[in-house]
């Protein structure tokens, strides 16, 4: 999982998004206020001062200059200030900042200075302080915000772990807890448990019918094989008889994987297997079904391809995928590639329908619709036998139309 989707990223992320949305306002408000504070106390007392020192001048009243306080007439009226526009100014003459309000009066000029030096002194201090409260409080939310998500992600990261080490039910974090983690846990808890037993109940099934069916199946295997013997002098029936026992044959053999397909991968073992006799085997018993049907089946292999693999697993998906192509081609050509890493059978079919792509694996999804009917299991089948061996399938459309098939081998998988 990436580290931005990490809950607890989400969680300190939301803390430290919180904490600069609180910081920009209040440090967006102090400023104001230290501007208002300025323009409030400094301008408008200026500018109420300049207006008693002006009526003073003209009425020749003696002059009381507060501290810091300049007052400048005409000629008197420093080179700095005499081409400022009438109005409130702020201005900077060396190392000293001054508010001064320029007034005429009829033919008079007057100039009224404030020293606000340490006013802006203070006034800077005051935005350093904000500035410093702002990051301070950044990087508090931060550490704030990854403590609080470890404390809160915590119990969930523990159930997380619990369910991908696959514990047992009884044994996941949290379960006695009456909060929305605990709800969280038995639900787990419950649900694991219920798809335990299912699955559970499926392998017995499913080896349950596959031993049932061995018995009646190794019966009609050694019926037929009396049969032949019996009708060696008749041609005709003894064809019948290899038909009845060929496909007896194959059915044990089916049943013989899905009875294993019913074990844990681990416990199936398996043993060096040549692909290549394996698919020569498939294509001689697809022969019944092309029949009189204009197709060529071609096979290709430029050397002998050896793969660790149950005979019966690796023959049932093969064989599925041959049948396949084999049935829904009416003239044309299958091929079948087979290297070293993966195994490809092409056919010119009528292909799979685009709306039935994406489920192609699915069961009872059928990929073509044509006169021929099928269950729709054959493909969901061969899925489940090539992932129990830790193969790869996957489905094309070639150029020229028709299906390719793709499978590769769990060791160039690894």
């Amino acid at each position: 999982m990436k580290a931005s989707q990490s809950l607890k990223n989400r969680i300190a992320g939301s803390f430290v998004l919180l904490a600069f949305v609180l910081c920009s306002f209040f440090t967006l408000a102090a400023y104001t206020a230290v501007e208002l504070a300025e323009s409030q106390l400094i301008d408008h007392n200026l500018d109420k001062l300049a207006t008693n020192l002006i009526t003073q001048h003209i009425n020749k009243i003696t002059l009381e200059l507060p501290p810091d306080i300049s007052f400048y007439v005409n000629e008197e009226i420093p080179p700095t200030f005499r081409n400022l526009p009438v109005g409130i100014h702020e201005i900077e003459t060396g190392e000293t900042e001054a508010h001064l309000v320029v007034r005429k009066v009829g033919d008079q000029h007057f100039v009224v200075v404030d020293d606000t030096s340490d006013f802006e002194e203070t006034e800077l201090l005051i935005f350093i302080s904000l500035g410093v409260g702002f990051v301070t409080s950044i990087l508090l939310s931060i550490a704030l915000g990854v403590t609080s998500a470890k404390r809160l992600v915590a119990p969930v990261t523990a159930l997380a772990e619990a369910v991908e080490r696959n514990d047992a039910p009884g044994d996941l974090p949290s379960l006695d807890k009456e909060n929305e983690i605990g709800i969280l846990a038995r639900a787990f808890a419950k649900r694991t448990d219920e798809l335990q037993r299912f699955l559970a109940d499926e392998k017995l099934f499913t080896g349950d019918v596959s031993h049932e069916l061995r018995t009646p199946l190794t019966i009609m295997l050694g019926a037929s094989e009396l049969l032949k013997t019996k009708l060696a002098n008749a041609p005709d029936e003894l064809e019948v008889a290899e038909r009845i026992r060929r496909v007896a044959s194959e059915a044990s053999e089916r049943v013989g994987a899905l009875l294993l397909l019913s074990q844990s991968p681990d416990m199936l073992g398996g043993s060096q297997l040549s692909l290549t006799h394996l698919i020569d085997r498939e294509i001689e018993r697809c022969q019944q079904i092309l029949g009189d049907k204009p197709v060529t089946l071609q096979f290709h292999a430029a050397q002998d391809v050896w793969v660790h693999a149950r005979t019966e697993l690796a023959g049932i998906a093969i064989g599925n995928l041959l049948r396949n192509a084999c049935q829904y081609t009416e003239q044309g050509t299958v091929q079948v590639w087979l290297t070293p890493d993966d195994l490809t059978i092409e056919d010119d079919g009528p292909g799979i329908p685009e709306n039935v792509r994406t489920r192609l694996f699915d069961r009872f999804v059928r990929g073509h619709d044509n006169q021929h009917v099928g269950s729709g299991l054959g493909l969901a089948i061969v899925k489940r036998v090539i992932d129990h061996m830790g193969w790869d399938i996957r489905y094309e459309t070639p150029i020229g139309g028709g299906s390719r098939f793709i499978v590769t081998f769990a060791s160039a998988l690894q």
